[in-house]
């Protein structure tokens, strides 16, 4: 009687995915003393924001966030003298998906990024963008490097930090059909471009670029520069993480409504998996997954079969993998996933042979 709702649950999850993606919810983390009672305020608008509540130069990074189009800013507040691992911690207990320092010098940046690194071994799918970190080389930190901005507005040049918040609203606001790749940020007329701009995406660094009169996103990657077996070349692609990030929420936060209420029998955990591949079918026609490959979850085999030998359980060595799938271990699901996230177009190859 459970695979219904559990089914209702992906399908509705799937259907959503595109306009969810693109409902990304920012944090951003600013010093001011203006007003000290209050530690977060959540905006929906640009006109929700009390302009009083903030100094003049963090009133205008907040409402930067807003340029494109994220569903929701969540300012966190602390002093002048605060401790940024203090705005860290009220992160933690929210549902953020994109969080960063309206400014912070280099150690504030690294910071960010220690903590990020920390969130990612637990699980969790913060994702942040800071500002010329050093050892960043992690998935779900953007490391932001372009040295100068000119705001069209008058502000003129200032430092790349400063459109951090700009960033946090562009990445927040896009949908998973369209990549951060070549966009427009509209409210720069010009920025500090270094030569070798290949050399440093290749070591893991967002940088704009000046083009025909536009200020663009080079290539919207993560900091990830360093490849192994579980770090694909894929997984440089903020797009890809971002599809990662959604499947790995969602597949979890249905897997809660399960925790506790059914007995850990393969019977049940089939009902689980063939929603987990329902799910999967509908991210297919919607061009999240591609509908070219089988997409597919099952019992993670190898991972069930080790855990029996790990307590003893020698003649595991020897069943077949049925036997293995039917005989569930103790009170832990082992599930196996292999699905092909479909890219964004974002390089282009064409070679015309003359007569």
């Amino acid at each position: 009687m459970g695979l219904p709702k559990i089914e209702i649950i992906f399908k509705q999850k799937a259907i959503t995915a595109i306009k969810r993606s693109a409902l990304g919810v920012v944090a951003l983390i600013v010093k001011d003393d203006t007003n000290k009672t209050f530690t977060t305020r959540e905006y929906k608008n640009i006109t929700d924001i009390v302009d009083e509540e903030y100094t003049a130069e963090n009133l205008k990074l907040i409402k930067d966030t807003f340029t494109f189009t994220p569903a929701k800013v969540i300012v966190v507040r602390i002093d002048l003298n605060g401790k940024i691992t203090d705005a860290l911690k009220l992160i933690q207990s929210l549902k953020v998906n994109w969080l960063g320092l309206a400014k912070g010098i280099k150690s504030e940046q690294q910071e960010v990024a220690t903590w990020i690194k920390s969130m990612e071994k637990i699980g969790k799918t913060f994702k942040a963008i800071v500002f010329n970190a050093d050892t960043t080389e992690c998935k779900h930190i953007v490391n932001f490097a372009t040295e100068k901005v000119i705001f069209k507005d008058e502000r003129a040049e200032q430092t790349g930090d400063k459109y951090i918040p700009t960033l946090l609203g562009l990445f927040a606001g896009l949908p998973l059909t369209r990549s951060g790749t070549y966009y427009n940020c509209s409210n720069l007329a010009k920025v500090s471009q270094v030569d070798n701009v290949d050399e440093l995406i290749d070591k893991g660094k967002l940088l704009l670029i000046n083009d025909e009169g536009d200020v663009r996103i080079a290539r919207a990657v993560n900091s990830i520069s360093e490849l192994t077996q579980d770090i694909t070349e894929d997984m440089k692609d903020i797009i890809i993480i971002e599809s990662m990030d959604m499947m790995t929420e969602d597949i979890r936060e249905t897997f809660k409504t399960w925790i506790g209420k059914y007995k850990n029998k393969y019977e049940n955990q089939v009902l689980f998996i063939s929603s987990v591949n329902s799910y999967f079918r509908q991210l297919m026609k919607e061009d999240v997954l591609d509908n070219e490959y089988h997409n597919h979850a099952d019992v993670d085999v190898d991972a069930q079969r080790l855990a029996w030998l790990s307590v003893g359980k020698t003649e595991a060595e020897q069943w077949d993998i049925q036997k293995v799938k039917t005989m569930s271990f103790k009170k832990t699901v082992f599930l196996l996933g292999d699905i092909k996230i479909l890219n964004a177009v974002e390089d282009f190859k064409f070679h015309i042979n003359l007569f």
